[in-house]
């Protein structure tokens, strides 16, 4: 793969064959990067794909956000929601029509997995907008992504996938610790390592490549990283969707510290995601 750096991922032959991300999508997270980006920015570059435009207005007339009027435009999505609320949805539309459908021969469970994303997904933006509300657009695309690197190998090798899909049932193991028995890698620093191609921010790429361990993120990142473990056990507690395996993570007290949650703020937001959860067909709908 020519980077010494970079782990050797097994069973994926031909790395620059990876999804990528579409160009409207890359040039929505440069746009919002830059402070001097405007609305009408925004528009102009979404108004070149049609097909995405149609579905983040889908997703907005959606019961989801339950809007009392019907919003027709993208401008009045743009207004409405704000730039980080619409890149979420085009990268969620994205992440949905590139990897949420069940692959021939893999043994990974793609949908249910997409439905673990989106949980943690809620999760993590709830918990960041009742702690750190700064975080919240941040924190969902974190757990929308956290399991990226699960997709990609039930993309792009199945072979690995199903070997540690086997041993996870066979042992009755996290994920995760099948894939360091038996890969030369983890689904972590792979999703990682795809969103650096995608030129998606060094923070949000942290938080992916340490979401099992977040103590050991950057400080920059350490934060959302706690976020986003507590996101993804707790979406594991609830059975909503399917991490790949039936098991669920040991919380550590120093990351339940680190977000600022106590339990009874965590009891309401769990009510709320479920909620949330239960209006969210439109986030699993078909173009």
């Amino acid at each position: 793969m020519g980077d010494s750096s970079r782990p050797d991922f097994g069973g994926i032959e031909n790395f620059d064959d990876m999804p990528a991300l579409p160009n409207v999508v890359a040039r929505l997270t440069r746009l919002i990067a830059d402070p001097k980006t405007t609305a009408s920015d925004i528009n102009s570059a979404l108004s070149s794909d049609p097909g995405l435009v149609t579905r983040i207005l889908k997703l907005v007339n959606s019961s989801y956000y339950g809007f009392s009027r019907r919003i027709t435009t993208i401008t009045n999505a743009v207004v409405i929601l704000g730039f980080n609320q619409v890149r979420n949805l085009a990268l969620s539309a994205f992440m949905f029509d590139t990897f949420a459908k069940s692959k021939d021969g893999s043994l990974l469970d793609v949908g249910g997995l997409w439905r673990h994303s989106i949980g943690a997904a809620f999760l993590a933006a709830a918990i960041a907008k009742g702690t750190k509300p700064i975080l919240e657009e941040d924190a969902f695309i974190c757990g929308l992504l956290h399991d990226l690197g699960k997709f990609i190998m039930a993309e792009k090798a199945v072979a690995d996938a199903g070997r540690v899909v086997g041993l996870v049932r066979e042992r009755d193991l996290l994920f995760i610790e099948a894939e360091r028995k038996i890969l030369g890698y983890d689904h972590a620093v792979l999703g990682a390592v795809v969103m650096e191609r995608w030129n998606l921010p060094p923070t949000l790429v942290n938080v992916v490549r340490h979401h099992h361990e977040p103590l050991s993120a950057p400080e920059s990142a350490r934060h959302l990283a706690c976020v986003a473990n507590v996101a993804d056990i707790v979406s594991r507690a609830l059975l909503i969707g399917n991490g790949g395996d039936r098991k669920i993570p040991c919380l550590e007290e120093r990351v339940w510290q680190m977000t600022g949650l106590d339990w009874k703020r965590l009891e309401g937001i769990i009510r709320r995601v479920a909620e949330e959860y239960s209006k969210s067909e439109a986030f699993f709908a078909t173009p």
